[in-house]
């Protein structure tokens, strides 16, 4: 037992003494490290020298303005947009567009074959011309047979169209009743025709001249719907058809869409309607061009608020002249409800927080002056600094980033 506690007492102390000589030898390179160390630090008269640059980047400090915005989810939408149906059936004789062509207001777009709509029109028209000799033949008889069959004045006659035009205008706007126009309408008629004011129109009837021009005008429409036309200017983004198709009357044709009236449908909270009114400009930004910003602003508000999603509707005007803006590209909108005027201002970026007290780094030269600031409003991109003296001046740098590390003239390196 004696001889174990001997050897562990032995190994004991030689582990101390192994332990003394190392930290003895390091200790020692430590100190003589530190001692290079603060010499390189020394310049010649004692001051400190840095012998590196922090590298930093820099914008300038402005004077101007500084606008206060609040930010709106937006959808592209177009106020002229249409699906052009076929208004006959036939065979599509030829399509003169693609999709994604611009087209102008009455350009012919796609032709139905219309050898069935012109043989109904000389049909129309041999059956008019028919009708009209009856018509003849039995007009002269009658000029023979009998004169007017009453005497009417032409004052009473004149009276009772005046009346019957102001009932059609009273009653559309609502100030007489549809019984009332009835009786007015009744009485006009009965005059009409015993005065012999409609006796043309009564033997046209009868000779089935009338219904003889209805039909003409009917055929001759019908071959003018063969012929499909653009209603606006825009692109072609749908086409749905293809030449020699058998196509029926309804059927889906093509889409029109006119991007010169393109317009943002926005939607914001219910608390921000004290913030928008019509009128106030806007910056767009739209996921598909993140580098750019639009401009355009608020054309009109609704006058209602979603009872479930507690928003209100915004409809915001933009220029669309390049036709860069789709249907259906989502935007963020910046609102500026409010404009600062001839203030300094630096980037949101350059505000840093030490001893709980707001500060920015200038360049001087090539180091940086630490300057505590009072701050101001701000929005997502500048501040509004207060105290601008002869450390804080416009066109200045300021450091953006790489400010972490910066001490009072630090030495930096300004990068791009």
């Amino acid at each position: 037992m004696n001889k174990i506690i001997k050897i562990v007492s032995f190994v004991i102390l030689i582990a101390v003494i192994l332990f003394g000589g190392y930290q003895l030898f390091f200790n020692s390179d430590i100190s003589s490290e530190t001692e290079i160390i603060k010499a390189e630090e020394k310049g010649s008269e004692g001051e400190p020298v840095r012998t590196s640059s922090i590298p930093v980047k820099v914008a300038e400090i402005m004077k101007g303005e500084l606008p206060l915005r609040l930010r709106v989810s937006a959808t592209a939408q177009v106020k002229e947009k249409t699906v052009i149906k076929s208004e006959v059936s036939g065979k599509v004789q030829s399509i003169n567009v693609n999709i994604g062509d611009w087209v102008k207001r009455g350009q012919l777009l796609v032709k139905i074959e219309d050898t069935e709509k012109r043989l109904e029109v000389e049909r129309a028209k041999t059956n008019k011309l028919k009708s009209l000799a009856e018509y003849l033949i039995n007009s002269g008889l009658e000029e023979i047979q009998q004169s007017d069959p009453e005497n009417f004045d032409a004052k009473k006659v004149q009276d009772i169209k005046e009346k019957y035009l102001a009932a059609i205008k009273n009653f559309r706007n609502g100030k007489i009743s549809e019984k009332e126009f009835d009786n007015i309408s009744d009485e006009y008629d009965k005059i009409m025709v015993s005065s012999g004011s409609w006796r043309e129109n009564i033997r046209k009837v009868q000779d089935g001249l009338a219904e003889a021009i209805i039909a003409l005008k009917q055929a001759e429409l019908n071959l003018k719907k063969t012929y499909i036309y653009s209603p606006f200017q825009g692109r072609i983004s749908e086409l749905k058809v293809s030449k020699g198709e058998i196509i029926s009357n309804g059927q889906e044709i093509l889409k029109v869409v006119n991007l010169k009236s393109v317009y943002l449908e926005g939607f914001a909270l219910e608390s921000e309607i004290k913030n928008l009114k019509i009128g106030t400009q806007v910056r767009v930004k739209f996921d598909s061009y993140s580098d750019r910003y639009f401009r355009g602003d608020i054309n009109a508000i609704s006058p209602e608020v979603d009872q479930v999603n507690k928003t209100i509707t915004l409809y915001i005007k933009i220029n669309n002249d390049e036709n860069l803006i789709l249907p259906g590209m989502h935007a963020e909108i910046d609102v500026e409800y409010m404009v600062f005027k001839d203030i300094i201002k630096v980037p949101v970026r350059s505000i840093i927080v030490r001893q709980e007290r707001p500060l920015i780094f200038v360049v001087n030269g090539k180091t940086v002056n630490w300057v505590y600031v009072d701050l101001g409003p701000r929005n997502d991109e500048e501040q509004i600094i207060k105290n601008f003296h002869s450390e804080v001046n416009p066109g200045d740098l300021v450091v953006i980033s790489g400010h972490s590390t910066l001490a009072h003239q630090s030495r930096i390196k300004i990068i791009k």
